[in-house]
């Protein structure tokens, strides 16, 4: 039960981050009417239906909340009226989902009658569609769209093995060693590309442009380069950690409750002060004839310090959470949670074009943490006392 119950926050973890950002893509409202009809998306038509079922109308697989689902085998057919979040060895979705769609699986199958009003979110080895989706972000070794798949969207892809032979209403976005269309595949968009190869795309396939960037480096070398990135980024967040850890042993406590009750006076302040402390260092610069240099000089100087650091603080707050809601109370599993979330957040930001706006929002986060503690350094320090808020 506690492996469970692990694997559960940790999925959480995730997903929780991508989440983030999954309002900024595409939010959906609710219309006045209660109908189940789902408008297809044709040739004129390029969204999906955005009328939500009501308790009333739908069966008694209506669900009117987020769904957590952790399990080797899992079978989604329910109406979701909620975000879905999974997590298994394969995943079969053959239900409705009006809300985003979350996943990390080795097997994913979103089937011919499922679909997804919003978007979907996946980290798999392979996956295969079926149904109906809004936009699309996906991690996959082997990615397959199929006959019926469609994408009401836009398509961001990173895969070894792309194959498509569906609908993308507007543009592809991938990084891809092959890429194969079927002759039944639309794409009424762009096709923008990353690979080692061009490859040769039959006419009338892609109603728009195709953008093709090669890749210089070789794999190897790419593999190395992310291995080498992430173990420096684990051994550094572990000094910092320790550090703090000894120089402020109740500051992961405090950081911990201003993720969970204040992070959007943190964001607000992490933006501030960011965008303060570079203004006023300018002004400082350009318009005192250099007699106060020093002291912007020093500013700048902090304030890379603190975003260096920033992203370590942000994931110190997230191991803490999770360190609380469990029974593991040590500071070795504190430590060990929170580097966790470093590797987390550095793997999510090899994924294309969400993962520099997320890694933004955690650095804004951690900035402002550090500086809603900066005042309480005393409390901080002292591991007697108790963190005031």
């Amino acid at each position: 039960m506690k492996i469970k119950r692990f694997s559960k926050i940790i999925l959480c973890l995730f997903l929780v981050i991508l989440f983030i950002l999954s309002t900024n893509v595409l939010a959906l409202t609710t219309t006045g009417e209660t109908s189940n009809e789902i408008i297809p998306v044709t040739n004129d038509v390029q969204t999906i239906s955005e009328t939500v079922p009501t308790q009333d109308d739908a069966t008694s697989t209506y669900k009117d909340s987020d769904l957590f689902l952790y399990a080797v085998n899992i079978e989604m057919s329910d109406v979701v009226n909620g975000n879905v979040f999974a997590y298994g060895q394969t995943v079969n979705i053959t239900g409705q989902i009006y809300g985003d769609l979350f996943v990390m699986a080795n097997s994913l199958n979103i089937a011919e009658n499922a679909v997804i009003h919003g978007n979907i979110f996946v980290l798999s080895n392979t996956m295969t569609i079926s149904g109906l989706a809004s936009d699309a972000y996906i991690m996959s070794n082997n990615l397959n769209i199929t006959s019926t798949g469609m994408i009401a969207r836009n398509l961001y892809v990173t895969s070894s093995e792309i194959t498509i032979a569906g609908q993308i209403s507007r543009d592809i976005n991938a990084s891809v060693n092959n890429l194969h269309f079927d002759e039944s595949a639309i794409v009424k968009g762009n096709l923008n590309y990353t690979s080692n190869n061009e490859f040769q795309i039959n006419d009338g396939i892609v109603s728009g442009e195709v953008n093709y960037t090669k890749v210089e480096a070789s794999t190897e070398n790419m593999v190395w380069s992310i291995v080498s990135s992430v173990i420096s980024s684990l051994i550094f967040s572990f000094v910092i950690i320790m550090l703090l850890l000894w120089i402020a042993p109740k500051f992961k406590e405090s950081a911990c409750e201003i993720v969970e009750k204040k992070s959007l006076k943190a964001f607000g302040i992490g933006l501030l002060v960011f965008f303060g402390t570079i203004i006023a260092s300018f002004i400082l610069l350009l318009f005192t004839y250099g007699l106060v240099t020093s002291v912007a000089v020093f500013a700048i100087a902090v304030l890379a310090i603190a975003c260096i650091v920033a992203t370590t603080v942000f994931s110190m707050a997230i191991g803490q959470l999770i360190t609380s809601k469990t029974k593991f109370k040590s500071n070795t599993a504190f430590v060990l949670f929170s580097l966790l979330v470093v590797l987390v957040l550095k793997l999510v930001g090899y994924i294309p074009y969400i993962g520099a706006p997320i890694g933004l929002i955690v650095f804004i986060l951690g900035l402002g943490i550090i500086c809603m503690n900066a005042y309480k350094r005393k409390d901080l320090v002292d591991g007697s006392k108790a963190t005031k808020t």
